[in-house]
């Protein structure tokens, strides 16, 4: 499953969906994780609308996306392109959610997180 965490400092997730100056992107399995590196969006327009756009453009393939929050129409536009946002509080390290994730991965998924992982599964 390939997810991503909205960072400005690249080493915990700590900005909101829409201005973070970066996403860290990483890949993981009930076994591990690994860092796929990381994605700048690149904004050529200033409406809110572009930012959304050039966003979900560097996190194709992201099934769920970590911040420290978003706006509504950001996290609507997400949900369409099957990525779930996911907000956490700022100055979460990447470690500490990518455990998290593993061990759920690896344990009995909540639902919402087997809807998640099926969907991550079919676009394989």
């Amino acid at each position: 499953m390939r997810i991503a965490f909205a960072t400005d400092n690249q080493k915990e997730i700590d900005a909101h969906f829409g201005q973070a100056e970066a996403f860290a992107i990483f890949e993981v399995t009930p076994h591990g994780y690994e860092s796929r590196g990381f994605a700048f969006p690149q904004e050529q327009q200033s409406s809110e609308t572009d930012k959304i756009v050039a966003r979900l453009e560097v996190l194709r393939g992201c099934s769920l996306v970590y911040c420290t929050d978003i706006g509504g129409p950001a996290a609507a536009r997400l949900i369409q392109e099957k990525m779930h946002p996911l907000k956490v509080e700022a100055g979460t390290p990447f470690e500490y959610e990518l455990q998290r994730l593993q061990k759920a991965l690896a344990g009995n998924l909540p639902p919402w997180l087997c809807k998640i992982v099926h969907r991550s599964d079919e676009h394989r």
